[in-house]
C-alpha cells in the first residue's frame, strides 16, 4: 500500500506503508549537499536510495546533475521510477546490492542516508522493508565506506548521514579503508537525538 509524500516544491511522490517514515534527515541532506557542492555538472551516486526521495530532491535543484540511485529491493526500484515520472525530474535507479556494486565510471559525489543501527543494537523490526532500512541486514557500515571508496573519484567526496553516537565508528571505519572525514555538519532532529552528516575523501 502507497501513501502520498509531499516534496518542498510542490510535486508529490509516494513511500510504502511498510516503509520507514520520511524525516527532516532527507531534507538535511539534500540542503547540506546543495550548499557544499557548487559543481554543475557532476555524476552522482546515491547508496541505498529507497523510494528515491533524495535523488528526485537532488534531481529537481541540480537539473544538470547525472543521478543514479541503488537500492537492493526491486520493489523500492520500480516505485522509485514511478516517483520520478510523478516528480517530473530525471534521475536514474537500479536494482543492486552495494556490496558488490563497482562501477568502471567513477563517481563526482556519493551520497547515503545508510540504516542506522547494528543489528545487535535495539529491536529489529518485523516488517522486511522497515527492518531494512533501519538495521545493518543487508549492509554495514564498513559496506557503506567500501562502496564509497571503489567507485569515488580521486578528487570527489561522499555525504554520509548517522546518528551522532555513531561517529566515532565512522571516522575509525572510514581510516580502514583509506578514507578521510574533512567535514561534519550536525542536525537537531525531530526526535531530539542528533544526525552528522560527515563529507569523506579519499585519504
Amino acid at each position: 500500500m502507497l501513501v502520498p509524500v509531499q516534496l518542498p516544491f510542490g510535486k508529490t511522490i509516494n513511500q510504502t506503508t511498510d516503509g520507514h517514515s520520511i524525516t527532516s534527515d532527507s531534507a538535511f541532506l539534500v540542503e547540506t549537499i546543495s550548499n557544499q557542492v557548487l559543481w554543475e555538472n557532476i555524476k552522482l551516486l546515491e547508496l541505498g536510495s529507497g523510494n528515491g526521495i533524495i535523488s528526485i530532491m537532488l534531481s529537481h535543484y541540480h537539473p544538470k546533475w547525472v543521478i543514479l540511485g541503488i537500492e537492493i529491493q526491486n520493489h523500492l526500484v520500480k516505485l522509485s521510477k514511478a516517483n520520478v515520472k510523478l516528480s517530473e525530474t530525471c534521475p536514474s535507479f537500479m536494482e543492486a546490492d552495494l556490496r558488490e556494486f563497482t562501477s568502471s565510471l567513477k563517481y563526482d559525489l556519493i551520497v547515503s542516508n545508510p540504516p542506522y543501527f547494528p543489528k545487535d543494537r535495539g529491536r529489529i523490526s518485523p516488517i522486511q522493508e522497515r527492518a531494512i532500512s533501519r538495521h545493518e541486514i543487508t549492509c554495514n557500515m564498513m559496506d557503506i565506506l567500501e562502496c564509497v571508496k571503489r567507485n569515488l573519484k580521486e578528487d570527489g567526496s561522499a555525504f554520509i548521514l548517522y546518528p551522532q553516537n555513531r561517529w566515532k565508528d565512522l571516522d575509525n571505519f572510514a581510516k580502514k579503508v583509506d578514507l578521510k572525514a574533512v567535514k561534519k555538519f550536525v542536525l537537531d532532529s525531530e526526535e531530539n537525538k542528533k544526525k552528522v552528516i560527515v563529507e569523506l575523501v579519499h585519504a
